[in-house]
């Protein structure tokens, strides 16, 4: 097994500030019950629909900080390493922000979002 630093990762769009110190992506799907009587009393399913939440963490910038709750963010890209390997989306909402102010460090902005459309893998 190969495990990886996460320091060499990034995430880029066209509408994000600069300073990103983390990022989460969630990929899910929906598993639908197929059931029936012919089934013996064991669950089966299909697979349905899927779909993509993730957030990051910015540094907060007193010169540039106009996301907002509902801007549309455009394509995003996830890198997992300084290498080939990420995850891209083209579309996603902005469901939240969260801004944290601690005395002892620097002021930091959380922000979430709703993918929209697919977020596909790509590796070399």
């Amino acid at each position: 097994m190969a495990e990886v630093a996460g320091y060499g990762g990034s995430i880029t769009c066209d509408d994000l500030v600069a300073g990103v110190k983390s990022w989460n992506l969630n990929l899910v799907g929906d598993a639908l019950e197929t059931t029936d009587y012919e089934d013996a009393g064991v669950r089966t399913y299909i697979a349905g629909l899927k779909g993509w939440t993730g957030s990051c963490e910015v540094n907060w910038d007193v010169d540039n900080h106009a996301l907002d709750v509902g801007a549309l963010i455009t394509n995003l890209v996830f890198t997992i390493v300084a290498t080939t390997t990420k995850y891209t989306g083209a579309f996603a909402i902005v469901t939240g922000i969260s801004v944290a102010s601690p005395v002892e460090g620097l002021v930091t902005m959380s922000v979430s979002f709703q993918g929209s459309g697919t977020c596909i893998l790509t590796h070399p």
